[in-house]
């Protein structure tokens, strides 16, 4: 991945990464170098992964405006949170000129933080947004003869040992992010990994992105929950599903132990290898797109005359 975005990075002083970990230097480089933040993406407003002091809850103090795009905290356990953590998390949020998110979880602990009178869109992945047109290859049933294809891109073994274990006698299986046993395993530039979901019959994930490149590539798809966090709180993925109509295609499997629900995964699995849905959904996703075009020039916006103030 830096491989691939070497060529785009911003290193003004010849820096090609800035080390968060090293959080007084970031924030002194930073402060240096730029006048507006944008923060995003995927997870990155999670305490579990960066903590309540990472950069990526901007200090206020930090450069002259700050926004968020598409933001998200979907695995953060919300009721988990210190007094103290509350606290740096609320002034940092406060200080952001636009909010928005990805998620209605993420949504609703924003909106807890800051009360009713801040506001903060919610939108979908930026991947949608943008389409990825000029690397997506839409599934096509015709192109597709002989032996079935499934595509695996699933964190929980458990679930993927069994997908494999049963199917793999019946039709060929990939796999990706994830190394299986008895499937092959690609390795893909993220330009390939945009465009290779299409290629298959049918695509089984637990990721949330594995979701979105499956929407993007308009194939058929089964996604699924496990982590026991989404027995409390509504996922990524069944927050997606849901605004595009596609709930269909989602198998909740948190209750841990419940042997039914793998059952009904792979029933779900092998009903979609066997009978293609038809794609419904792109009414729904150009919806979200241009509902998320729309936040996205008001970001512009914002930003642009937060740094005229400055000039």
């Amino acid at each position: 991945m830096r491989q691939f975005v070497s060529p785009y990075v911003h290193r003004p002083t010849g820096r090609r990464w800035v080390d968060i970990s090293d959080r007084n230097g970031a924030l002194e480089y930073l402060n240096s170098q730029f006048d507006g933040f944008v923060t995003g993406s995927d997870e990155v407003w999670n305490l579990a992964f960066v903590g309540d002091k990472s950069i990526y809850y901007a200090p206020e103090n930090l450069g002259r405006i700050r926004v968020s795009f598409a933001t998200s905290a979907n695995r953060l356990d919300i009721a988990s949170l210190s007094g103290e953590s509350r606290e740096i998390l609320r002034r940092s949020i406060s200080s952001y000129a636009h909010i928005s998110v990805r998620d209605a979880n993420t949504y609703s602990f924003v909106r807890e933080l800051l009360g009713d009178s801040v506001g903060i869109d919610e939108i979908v992945d930026p991947t949608l947004i943008h389409g990825l047109a000029e690397f997506v290859v839409p599934y096509t049933a015709s192109a597709h003869s002989g032996r079935k294809r499934v595509l695996l891109m699933v964190r929980d073994r458990r679930v993927g040992t069994d997908l494999i274990s049963h199917l793999r006698d019946s039709v060929d299986i990939d796999t990706v992010f994830i190394r299986y046993p008895g499937a092959g395993f690609l390795q893909l530039n993220p330009v390939q990994f945009a465009g290779i979901f299409g290629q298959y019959d049918c695509v089984v994930t637990d990721f949330f992105h594995g979701t979105c490149m499956s929407t993007l590539n308009q194939v058929p798809f089964v996604s699924f929950d496990s982590e026991p966090l989404y027995s409390k709180y509504e996922s990524k993925i069944k927050n997606l599903l849901s605004k595009l109509g596609l709930e269909d295609r989602y198998v909740n499997l948190t209750e841990a132990g419940d042997p039914g629900a793998h059952r009904a995964l792979l029933s779900v699995v092998e009903r979609t290898i066997a009978e293609p849905p038809a794609w419904t959904a792109q009414s729904a996703v150009e919806r979200e797109r241009e509902h998320g075009l729309a936040v996205l020039a008001r970001i512009k916006q914002a930003v642009g005359e937060g740094l005229a103030e400055v000039g």
